[in-house]
């Protein structure tokens, strides 16, 4: 197994200790009832927190963290054990998903950092950046270390495709910097994404509020797949849109076919059994998408001209005759960020009632769609 640790400021090596062996022996397990990328751990005040893969095709890779509010709790055993100063007061953010977590936790104002900020939605955190409150730190390669540095932050927030993503850890542990990976995009369920709020509760030692909030969430989302689970018809469903000449089509076993299946749709893919995105020969895409009763997500188009531009033949499809067509992108910030990825990681049971009414009507009636919007 490879085990790999991200050092926060302070720790300081040491041996095995009584207190350490007693906190371990003591530990109770956090319910987590959907997700499948991290654990919870509590000791008294104390949180011991494990990452698990946390980037795309990563195997019996785990990240160990201890998360508490007094010094009393050993800095670390060895080099796989980290702790992490709560409540965080100052974060930096690298994906705006993670600022939809802590604005839904009602912490917007611990945001000292992010990355892009063309990509925030939330209207808090974007007048902070107007008052240059909030800098952007870039992205990737082009992270501005030393921004980041004088920003002072109690912990980042980062994100990982690949396993490079060690890389820049490294360099901001060596800058003395805690740095934490989350990973709920690569949960495939709605609520397993979403359940990632007790790791910000966590973080931000609310956790009962994590809870509540999760619990009420999941608890709405649950009586609306009841609503869809008996239904006789099932509408079809076609995704996405080419982009340079390819189609991207995600998986059967993806999070956007679950949403779709729990909205009582028949995703035309759903036989393709893997869980992320593949390109599909468009001629293929065409075989299915021609029949398909409702075209949904299709990628940054804000109208069906825009559709037309990449495909004429799209014309021809039956959503498109029917005047079916609906995008995730009704609500965008000012510089073009989308909601759907920033407040929606926090609001399946939004997103899932958008899509119910969107096939199902009858089901909402006086349901308003909050993420889509027909495309005219």
């Amino acid at each position: 197994m490879l085990v790999l640790c991200l050092l926060s400021a302070g720790c300081v090596t040491k041996g095995p200790d009584d207190h350490y062996f007693s906190f371990l022996t003591h530990l109770q397990t956090v319910p987590v009832r959907y997700a499948g990328g991290f654990t919870l751990q509590t000791e008294g005040n104390s949180v011991l927190l494990t990452i698990k893969n946390p980037w795309q095709n990563a195997r019996n890779v785990e990240f160990f963290y201890f998360l508490s509010d007094t010094v009393k709790v050993p800095s670390i055993l060895d080099d796989n054990h980290c702790i992490i100063k709560t409540p965080v007061r100052r974060a930096v953010c690298l994906s705006t998903t993670h600022i939809g977590f802590i604005s839904f936790l009602g912490e917007t104002a611990s945001i000292a950092g992010i990355s892009g900020k063309d990509y925030v939605v939330n209207g808090e955190l974007q007048e902070m950046i107007a008052r240059n409150l909030v800098p952007d730190v870039g992205y990737d390669e082009n992270l501005n270390y030393e921004l980041i540095l004088s920003l002072k932050p109690d912990l980042v927030l980062a994100y990982g495709v690949s396993g490079t993503v060690t890389n820049t850890v490294r360099k901001l542990h060596e800058l003395g910097i805690p740095t934490l990976l989350i990973a709920e995009y690569l949960e495939e369920e709605p609520l397993a994404k979403m359940e990632w709020i007790k790791v910000f509760g966590a973080l931000y030692k609310q956790e009962q509020r994590a809870v509540q909030k999760f619990d009420s969430v999941a608890s709405r989302y649950e009586m609306l797949t009841g609503l869809t689970s008996g239904l006789g018809s099932r509408p079809s469903v076609v995704l996405g849109l080419p982009w340079r000449g390819t189609w991207y089509i995600s998986g059967g076993e993806s999070y956007i076919a679950k949403l779709v299946a729990d909205a009582g749709g028949d995703y035309v893919f759903g036989d393709y059994q893997y869980k992320d995105s593949k390109p599909v020969a468009l001629e293929k895409v065409f075989e299915r998408a021609m029949g398909a009763e409702f075209w949904l997500n299709p990628g940054e188009a804000g109208s069906l001209n825009d559709i037309f531009s990449v495909d004429e033949r799209f014309g021809g499809l039956l959503s498109v005759k029917q005047n079916r067509v609906f995008n995730n992108n009704k609500y965008l910030g000012p510089s073009g960020g989308n909601a759907f990825f920033e407040s929606g990681v926090v609001e399946p049971e939004i997103i899932l009632s958008d899509l119910i009414y969107i096939l199902h009507p009858q089901l909402l009636p006086s349901y308003q769609l909050k993420y889509y919007r027909k495309l005219q």
